[in-house]
């Protein structure tokens, strides 16, 4: 029997890791001023620091989780991302929460195929516990 209430929670990089949070804002525009200055080219510019913030968004822009019956979802800053139950074999703790993957064991292909549902540190515990319950409910060993 599956769990038919929905589990979500919101983590918030400005409350988790504020110092991380900021260097990860700066990047952009640090970016931008190293080519303004190396290459005096406005446009260069922008397209780095444009893609520099996109890389490094995740560091510091709050994301949303959220748990149901069909499966786990992150909304960040270029909507949501979601899994399927039938989609995730492995579950693995990360230093920032659980990630869930589409394969038995690891693989290069993770970090483009992977989803990691990020935890807060406050309340981490029963969180984290509650999610591996729902991860076996669905014969998701969390290793």
């Amino acid at each position: 029997m599956t769990r038919a209430e929905v589990l979500d929670w919101t983590c918030n990089p400005w409350r988790e890791r504020p110092g991380r949070a900021l260097t990860a804002l700066l990047a952009a525009p640090a970016a931008f001023l190293l080519v303004r200055a190396a290459w005096d080219s406005a446009l260069a510019a922008g397209a780095l620091a444009l893609a520099v913030a996109a890389s490094v968004a995740p560091a510091w822009l709050p994301v949303r989780c959220h748990v149901d019956a069909a499966g786990v979802a992150v909304r960040g800053p270029f909507g949501w991302e979601r899994r399927a139950w039938d989609d995730i074999r492995r579950a693995v703790p990360v230093a920032a929460g659980v990630l869930v993957s589409p394969f038995r064991s690891a693989r290069r292909l993770d970090r483009f195929r992977a989803l990691v549902l990020p935890l807060p540190v406050a309340g981490r515990e029963p969180l984290e516990r509650e999610l591996v319950a729902r991860l076996a409910e669905h014969g998701i060993e969390h290793a």
